[in-house]
């Protein structure tokens, strides 16, 4: 029978797991919510998150680490990577120096976390512009954006925690990283929302649910005779 000690243990195994898998974990929840509902909100978000960001951030990798610059220089073990390689105990991988600017974990990250702060700004800043946003939905909406908000200043904390405290990242790396691709992620989320009314944008699907304008504006009616 397992103690509670062991019942903790596996938590924290739990955990732990997650969080080496985070970006990859979270690309695969979104990817299948989006495709099985139709959620093209998701779906933009992932072409910038899944396929923008790693190719960028592998770029500039490439592009810096030929420089030999000591102060973005890190040890990276496995657990540091997006996807940690096969070994086995006769051939482990080794943990080798890298001139790392910015890893592609923490960018994929930074770039959700700059997307969702946005989001959630935006969905509570939004004007009640017609009948359909009565007080009691006005208040659910800026709720439910201030509690998103609020969640994803506590997960950025402990990302770049966990992050630091592993040895994947350098102060200046991690700063470079969180102010390069978190406002990668606030950008496309504006560009994205500057199409449709957010629509295309918003994860949380509140833009879904608000009626535009022009759908209670009074339309034309005209009369018709019909013969006999």
């Amino acid at each position: 029978m397992d103690t509670l000690q062991d019942v903790m243990s596996d938590i924290r195994v739990f955990l732990y797991g997650g969080m080496l898998t985070l970006p990859l974990t979270l690309a695969g929840t979104m990817s299948i919510l989006g495709l099985f509902t139709a959620n093209y909100a998701l779906l933009f978000f992932l072409l910038g998150y899944l396929v923008a960001t790693p190719l960028v951030a592998w770029c500039l990798n490439y592009a810096v680490s030929s420089t030999g610059a000591t102060w973005l220089t890190t040890t990276r073990s496995d657990i540091c990577k997006v996807y940690m390689p096969y070994t086995t105990f006769s051939k482990p991988s080794p943990a080798v120096p890298e001139v790392v600017l910015c890893s592609e974990w923490m960018s994929m990250i930074s770039f959700f976390i700059g997307y969702m702060i946005n989001n959630s700004l935006t969905m509570y800043s939004r004007d009640a512009t017609n009948a359909s946003d009565a007080v009691p939905k006005v208040v659910n909406r800026t709720s439910q954006a201030l509690i998103a908000l609020i969640s994803t200043i506590v997960f950025a904390v402990v990302v770049v925690w966990f992050r630091y405290n592993n040895g994947c990242e350098t102060k200046w790396s991690l700063l470079i990283t969180l102010a390069a691709f978190g406002n990668a992620g606030w950008w496309w989320y504006k560009m994205l929302s500057s199409i449709g009314q957010d629509r295309l944008s918003d994860l949380f699907g509140i833009a879904n649910r608000l009626l535009p304008d022009s759908a209670l504006k009074p339309k034309p009616v005209a009369c018709v005779p019909i013969p006999n």
